[in-house]
């Protein structure tokens, strides 16, 4: 069984550092620590805490900070019909005990999904992309079994080696051109596309963005300022997201 990516467990420690609940709990610890000797920064942090905290569980934050990331309108039929093949990026899996057997993480099934729903209205192969950056099972193999048992298709094509976006590009690109593929669609998250796309333009493809699962509640006015779990979940995806596009563009900063 292969082991943990080093680049992701790197990135994973980053994440963890300067992501929820860390930047929030952290303050709060220090503020708690300097309680006696300098009550004034003490109270601040805490309540700086806190308020970060709360900021970070509300929709209205998932939405405003989301929406920075999903730049990308929803792609058409016809648009799809004008490429060659429908390309599907991976979003993660877990054991599922039920089944004695790896499922699909809910942005993998979401990914999946949709690219099956365009499968089948265009006609177009398609290609999954995903290793297993966390160890285990790769994650294109567990869509290429959803796809078959829930959708009942198969894909043209399976990367199951890449363990980061950029590798998603660049090992998807050989299969692509070996066929002749060169206009593609592009299924992920529409908070993901934004770093996705240009990757795989990079590559010297031709990429039609075909954004899916966009930040949306029910309901709206007072609803969007009261703490929710899922709110909690999305900001932390895109203040991950917004932190992964600052490495990329520092990177390439860095290599001129």
């Amino acid at each position: 069984m292969a082991g943990v990516d080093l680049q992701v467990l790197l990135h994973q420690l980053l994440g963890a550092v300067l992501l929820p609940p860390f930047v929030y709990l952290l303050p709060i610890v220090a503020g708690l620590l300097l309680w006696r000797r300098r009550p004034r920064l003490a109270r601040a942090l805490s309540w700086g805490g806190v308020l970060l905290a709360w900021l970070l569980a509300l929709p209205v934050t998932a939405i405003t900070l989301n929406g920075w990331l999903e730049r990308y309108p929803p792609a058409t039929l016809q648009q799809v019909r004008q490429t060659q093949a429908i390309v599907v990026l991976s979003g993660g899996k877990k054991p599922a005990p039920e089944y004695a057997a790896n499922v699909l993480a809910a942005d993998s099934a979401a990914r999946l999904r949709y690219g099956a729903w365009l499968v089948r209205r265009s006609g177009l192969p398609l290609l999954l992309s995903g290793g297993a950056p966390l160890g285990g099972e790769a994650e294109a193999q567990v869509m290429a079994h959803s796809l078959r048992d829930d959708y009942a298709l198969s894909p043209r094509w399976l990367e199951d080696k890449s363990n980061t976006t950029l590798q998603n590009a660049q090992f998807s690109v050989k299969l692509l051109r070996e066929a002749g593929i060169s206009r593609i669609t592009l299924v992920t998250q529409a908070w993901h596309m934004r770093r996705a796309l240009p990757f795989f333009q990079q590559q010297g493809l031709q990429v039609l963005p075909a954004p899916t699962g966009f930040t949306r509640y029910d309901g709206a006015g007072v609803l969007n300022w009261i703490p929710q779990g899922r709110a909690l979940q999305e900001n932390h995806q895109a203040l991950r997201e917004l932190l992964g596009a600052l490495y990329y563009a520092v990177r390439s900063l860095l290599a001129g």
